[in-house]
């Protein structure tokens, strides 16, 4: 019987580390709040796998819930099936391990403290800390608005790995995404940004790098427009927010918008405007400041300028004190 020649299976470049490894088969999330869900979600229902990063178990834990009330949303408003929920939950990984994004090809940090000083420097240090875990042609985003990626980048070894990708708070699943590249961004991240946007099956819209971009710059000084028409007693919350989506076809009206994004990060975004450009329009009002010192957040407190049920319905809004 003729001997039988046994050749490793690696040599016809079949196994686990020869395997062709497609762009963007992994993305990373450090910081898991609203944003870092929604970013997560997104990417892990296009099939893509996502880690995250967190600082304890217990922010994991609500992070995988506060995912999965979203997704039984979507189903209860026949916008998913069962078997895509359990698909998009199974791609999703929550660590406390940074190494753990070495496989990564694009990691977002998505981390944010109470003021725009104190963000710099968390988000330098969370730069800082995804370089050490990364490999070299790992592309690393941030999803900040008001903070320009350029000065966040200075503090990188390698600068030109760095962009800033803005997903809408307000409109997580919108069409369209923000980014903009810093003075050292090479174009081939740019254009592995561009590429990953349309795998994610949206439109790029590249800007220039300046803080609030389009959206949050223009978003902000409406609503605090709409608080002085109010406070004037020009209109009604209602009023004020009917003629802007019966009149001129705006989804939300600025008190709803408000409310959907968070009145914190309205105030985070007009006091950051402010500092930037010094422009009274920028100046955060009164009636949305005392919202924010009461924690009328918004749906995420079920009370902003409107109240809401624990399913973020709209029960009524709150009267505002005048004496």
């Amino acid at each position: 019987m003729a001997d039988i020649k046994v050749e490793k299976i690696c040599q016809y470049a079949l196994s686990k580390d020869n395997k062709p490894k497609a762009l963007f088969s992994k993305i990373g999330v450090v910081g898991c709040g609203t944003v870092g869900q929604s970013i997560a979600r997104l990417v892990s229902a296009r099939g893509i796998d996502v880690v995250f990063i967190e600082t304890n178990e217990e922010r994991i834990k609500n992070a995988f819930k506060r995912i999965e009330d979203n997704l039984d949303s979507m189903i209860n408003r026949w916008g998913m099936t069962s078997s895509e929920k359990r698909a998009i939950l199974s791609r999703i990984e929550g660590t406390l391990d940074c190494t753990k994004l070495q496989e990564c090809d694009l990691v977002f940090e998505s981390v944010r403290s109470k003021s725009k000083k104190a963000d710099v420097l968390l988000v330098k240090e969370v730069f800082q800390k995804i370089e050490q875990n990364v490999k070299r042609d790992t592309i690393i985003a941030t999803n900040a608005t008001i903070l320009g990626v350029t000065e966040i980048a200075s503090v990188l070894k390698y600068p030109d790995r760095a962009v800033s990708i803005h997903f809408l708070v307000s409109q997580p699943d919108a069409p369209v995404v923000e980014a903009s590249r810093g003075i050292e961004t090479s174009d081939e991240v740019s254009k592995k940004v561009e590429k990953f946007i349309k795998l994610l099956g949206k439109r790029l819209v590249p800007i220039a790098e300046s803080p609030g971009g389009i959206s949050a710059r223009l978003v902000s000084p409406l609503i605090n427009e709409a608080c002085q028409m109010f406070l004037e007693g020009v209109g009604t919350m209602d009023e004020i927010d009917d003629m802007m989506t019966k009149g001129l076809g705006l989804r939300l009206g600025p008190f709803a918008m408000a409310d959907k994004i968070g009145l914190d990060k309205i105030l985070l975004w007009l006091d950051g405007l402010y500092s930037e450009f010094g422009d009274q329009k920028y100046k955060a009002h009164t009636v949305l400041k005392n919202h924010v010192r009461a924690r009328h957040l918004g749906r995420k407190t079920r009370k902003g300028f409107y109240e809401y049920d624990a399913e973020g319905k709209r029960i009524n809004a709150p009267k505002y004190y005048n004496f």
